[in-house]
């Protein structure tokens, strides 16, 4: 039954309600809980233009977790807030401060990479250990001992940070004189629960000389195994006496019947025993900013296919190229205009790489991440040479050339050669000579451009992991690889973050979510997956696409057009 005026407006009171509460109060300590698509950003700019109007010289900062959020949020929050990712507020901090950046230069390098550096450090000085230490999970559960602090020391040699480390030293410094820390008239926090115990420790110091909201949600917690972070610290700050706690009850994203989904697939699993310990929150349908589209998409799509294959069994290719060629003008029009996907397809490397492979050849333009998993932590000449064309006596670049080359001269005289700063006085003349010619001839690469964008008026597709998905919506979600063994991988001993994973994944939709499996994977028997059983039967509407299928759809097709 449609909803009259006067529940729309019971609706938009509700939530400008639940907005006030959180802006009117004057307790120095917040937690919101807000689930996918809640008006995050609405809230922050409401409690920043209230901050501003009380003080037009205000500071502000806004932290959240990966760069592209902090893009999206300096965009919506622009001239109400300085908006950072963690890494890159610490780094501009231990440039402004000589007590932060104790050990280092004011033009210190940032070398992502260097952890690879300094566990080959740690490997050559500490000969008989059997492994180097995990340099960066030590510093993310924000341990100060033996490992670290050689960690700190090397860095110093190095004049070098790379991104967890520049954390590390601001809270480490800052724990010794808390009096140092910056003073801000309200600091904001986005998607707390992605933090790790080192980042909430520097932001429990920082909240203890300004205001502080957090804003978070324990349904959203993907990044546990990438980036320690954990429910317990979210669950923690929630249940705390020293924070005070609200909640954004509504999705203003998703149309209805992916909001039911949610709300399904939460009871299944708390009836099956899992979530425990789950924050209690509202999660529902917004009318009035969802109606027309749950009216227009009232089902979720289960698509099963009889093979998935690459080649002429590709079936998760052409069911996807058969939606795309029929998504209505004015979705695209909306998406390329706002800056989202039009189109965006979740699921492992596997499924993704060859729906990807489909689409390609239809001509469509992708947006997908590149590259081999492990690569970005491998140390290569390109990198000794870059840094050395800066700065030809710098004594990172030339300890880079040396852990790619190792020549004689430096494996039968490490310490001595890893202890002398700098080190290019020590390293032999024919050497330096050919490594600085190589120099001299070395041009670095361009910078990586956006690839290619569809033609005005076309849809643009994005193809994205499960975790990659945060931050992201788009108007139609193709959920890829539905099957017990991938997600979840054991029916009989769920993982909680799988959940959260298939929630995140769903949570994407702005107006259609397809959910695709088969029965048959490059000649493997599939089954469903569990969590599609979780969804109540009337909130689904499913397709069985084989041969006969994509026979039928060719009799009617259209031209295609990419």
């Amino acid at each position: 039954m449609p909803y009259t005026k006067h529940d729309e407006d019971e609706f938009k009171r509700e939530l400008k309600t639940a907005i006030d509460l959180v802006v009117q109060s004057n307790h120095p300590k917040k937690i919101v809980v807000a689930g996918p698509g809640a008006g995050k950003t609405s809230l922050f700019k409401t409690l920043l233009a209230k901050s501003k109007e009380a003080n037009k010289e205000a500071s502000h900062l806004v932290v959240t977790f990966i760069s592209a959020l902090a893009d999206e949020l300096r965009h919506d929050l622009s001239g109400l807030a300085d908006v950072f990712t963690f890494h890159a507020h610490c780094k501009q901090l231990l440039h402004q401060n000589p007590y932060l950046r104790e050990g280092l230069s004011e033009d210190f390098t940032l070398f992502p990479k260097l952890p690879t550096v300094i566990k080959s450090d740690w490997s050559f000085l500490h000969a008989g250990d059997q492994a180097p230490p995990h340099f960066v999970k030590l510093m993310r559960q924000a341990v100060d001992g033996i490992e670290t602090r050689f960690f700190l020391e090397r860095s110093n040699y190095y004049d070098a940070v790379s991104f967890d480390d520049m954390v590390f030293r601001v809270y480490l410094q800052l724990a010794v004189a808390p009096h140092a820390a910056e003073r801000h008239e309200l600091i904001l926090v986005d998607e707390y629960q992605d933090f790790n115990l080192l980042e909430i420790s520097l932001l429990d110091l920082l909240a203890r000389k300004n205001p502080i909201v957090v804003a978070g949600d324990d349904d959203q917690v993907l990044y546990g195994a990438l980036r320690s972070s954990n429910w317990n610290f979210i669950r923690d700050c929630y249940s705390s006496p020293d924070f005070k706690a609200f909640e954004l009850p509504f999705c203003l994203r998703c149309p209805e019947v992916v909001v039911g989904a949610f709300d399904d697939v939460v009871r299944a699993a708390t009836a099956a025993g899992l979530l425990n310990g789950r924050i209690p929150k509202k999660y529902r349908y917004f009318p009035p900013s969802k109606e027309r589209d749950s009216a227009a998409h009232p089902n979720l799509q289960v698509i099963k296919t009889s093979i998935q294959k690459s080649g002429g069994g590709n079936y998760f290719g052409r069911v996807i190229a058969e939606v795309v060629r029929s998504i209505p003008l004015q979705y695209i029009k909306d998406s390329r205009e706002d800056g989202y996907p039009t189109v965006l397809v979740i699921g492992n490397k596997q499924y993704l790489s060859q729906i990807s492979a489909h689409l390609k050849d239809l001509g469509y333009v992708l947006d997908e991440k590149e590259g081999t998993e492990g690569e970005e932590d491998q140390i290569t000449r390109e990198d000794g040479l870059k840094v050395l064309k800066g700065d030809a006596g710098s004594t990172l670049g030339w300890r880079i050339m040396l852990e790619v080359d190792k020549p004689t001269f430096f494996t039968k005289a490490v310490a001595r050669m890893l202890s002398t700063k700098p080190l290019v006085t020590i390293i032999p003349k024919a050497y330096r000579v050919s490594v600085l010619a190589e120099v001299q001839k070395f041009e670095e690469p361009a910078a990586k451009t956006k690839g290619p964008q569809p033609e005005f008026g076309k849809p643009t597709i994005k193809l994205t992991s499960f975790q990659s998905a945060k931050g992201l919506s788009a108007q139609y979600v193709f959920v890829v690889g539905l099957h017990d063994g991938d997600l979840p991988r054991n029916p009989a001993k769920i993982d909680d973050i799988e959940i959260c994973k298939f929630l995140v994944a769903l949570t994407r939709t702005r107006k259609q979510c397809f959910l695709l499996l088969t029965r048959r994977f490059a000649g493997v028997p599939k089954n469903p997956s569990l969590f599609l059983s979780w969804i109540d039967h009337s909130r689904k509407k499913s397709v069985y696409a084989d041969a006969k299928y994509f026979k039928e759809l060719e009799k009617h097709a259209r031209p295609h057009t990419s």
